[in-house]
C-alpha cells in the first residue's frame, strides 16, 4: 500500500496539469424517491402499506434501475422482509442496501434498496413481493399474514432515443492538412501522455479492485452467493460451455458454505467435501440429501461428459437457489 500513494499523488497531480477534473461517488445506493421519471406501486392491507419505486422507469440497456422496497407499518406490528434477492426476475443484482429502521409520524419504516441491471431489452418484469407481518396491537389477532404487490413491466430499451446520432449532423469534410514535424518536442509531448494514460489505467485498476473488495467484505455469505450466481446466469454460460457453467455452480455453493460455516475444502473431492460437512454436523439430513443429489449430478457434467438438457441445467440452478435460501447464516 506505501508503494501506491506515491503513484496516486503524481497521477492526480498530471490530471490537475492537464486539466482533468474528478467527481467523488458513494458506494451505498440513494433510495428513491417519487419522481415523474419513477415506476410507482403501492398496496394497503390493515395496519401495513407496502410502495414499490424503480427509477428510471423506462431504462435503457446500459442503465442501472434502482428499486425501492419501503414498508409503513402502525405501531406494534412486526414485519419480516422479504429475502434477499427474491422476486427480481430476470434482472441482476448490482448493489444491496438496507437503510436503518426509521419512525415516522408514528408509523415504523423499513426499506430495501436494489441496483438492477437487465439482462437483456424488451418488456422484462418484476415479480410480486411478498412481505409477512404479524399484528401483535393490542386489537390485532397475533397471526401472520401477507401482502403481495403487484408485478410490474418495465420497457427496456436498445437505443436512446433523440441522442441517437444522425449523419445530417456531421460537419463538411475538412481540407487537407500538413504532418506534424516530428520534432524532440513533440516526442516528449506523446511520451508525456503515454505515461499519463498509463498512470490514469492503474489507478482505475486499484481503485476498482479495492471498492470490490469493500463491497465484498460488507455482504453476508448468502448475499455474496446471490451476488455470485446471479452474475453466472447472467453471464448465458450454460449456453456455451455446459461443463464450465457446472464448475462456476458448484464452486458457489461450496464458496458459501465455506464462508458460512468455516469448512475449508477447496480442494477436496465431492465425496471428501460431503464426508466433512456431515462430520461438522451443519444441516439436517433431508438436507445433506439435498446437497448431495447437487454435487454428485453436477460431477456427471464435469467429469463424466453428460450433456444436460435445458430443463436440467435450470433444475441444477434451482436446487442451488434454494440450499442458499435454507438459512441466511449457519456456524459449526
Amino acid at each position: 500500500m506505501k508503494r501506491v500513494r506515491p503513484v496516486v499523488l503524481l497521477t492526480l497531480l498530471c490530471v490537475l496539469a492537464f486539466g482533468c477534473s474528478s467527481s467523488d461517488s458513494s458506494s451505498a445506493p440513494q433510495t428513491a424517491t417519487t419522481t415523474p421519471d419513477t415506476l410507482h406501486s403501492e398496496i394497503q392491507r390493515g395496519p401495513v402499506k407496502v410502495e414499490v419505486d424503480i427509477v428510471p422507469k423506462e431504462p435503457r440497456l446500459s442503465d442501472e434501475p434502482t428499486l425501492t422496497l419501503t414498508v409503513t407499518t402502525e405501531a406494534d406490528v412486526r414485519v419480516e422482509m422479504p429475502p434477499f434477492g427474491d422476486s427480481m426476475g430476470e434482472f441482476i443484482i448490482r448493489d444491496f442496501y438496507e437503510p436503518l429502521k426509521k419512525t415516522a409520524d408514528g408509523k415504523q419504516v423499513q426499506q430495501q434498496v436494489y441496483t438492477l441491471e437487465p439482462t437483456g431489452s424488451g418488456t422484462m418484469s418484476i415479480d410480486p413481493i411478498t412481505v409477512r407481518f404479524f399484528d401483535e396491537r393490542s386489537s390485532g389477532d397475533g397471526q401472520e399474514h401477507t401482502i403481495e404487490t403487484e408485478a410490474l413491466k418495465l420497457e427496456v430499451a436498445t437505443s436512446i432515443g433523440d441522442e441517437v446520432p444522425s449523419l445530417t449532423d456531421l460537419r463538411p469534410a475538412a481540407g487537407p492538412v500538413d504532418l506534424p514535424d516530428h520534432s524532440l518536442t513533440s516526442n516528449v509531448s506523446q511520451l508525456a501522455v503515454g505515461l499519463l494514460a498509463v498512470l490514469l489505467i492503474g489507478l482505475y485498476l486499484w481503485k476498482r479492485s479495492h471498492s470490490k473488495v469493500s463491497s465484498e467484505s460488507e455482504l453476508t455469505p448468502q448475499q455474496l452467493a446471490w451476488r455470485e450466481l446471479n452474475d453466472l446466469l447472467g453471464s448465458k454460460l450454460s449456453e456455451s460451455d455446459v461443463k464450465e457453467f457446472f464448475v462456476q455452480l458448484t464452486g458457489v455453493v461450496r464458496r458459501y458454505i465455506e464462508r458460512s460455516t468455516g469448512v475449508r475444502a477447496p480442494e477436496q473431492t465431492t465425496e471428501e467435501f460431503l464426508r466433512e460437512v456431515n462430520r461438522a454436523d451443519l444441516f439436517s439430513g433431508a438436507e445433506n440429501k439435498r446437497l448431495a443429489a447437487f454435487l454428485e449430478s453436477a460431477d456427471l457434467v464435469k467429469f463424466a461428459g453428460y450433456q444436460p438438457d435445458a430443463d436440467n441445467i435450470k433444475h441444477s440452478a434451482h436446487l442451488a437457489k434454494q440450499f442458499i435460501q435454507l438459512k441466511s447464516e449457519v456456524s459449526i
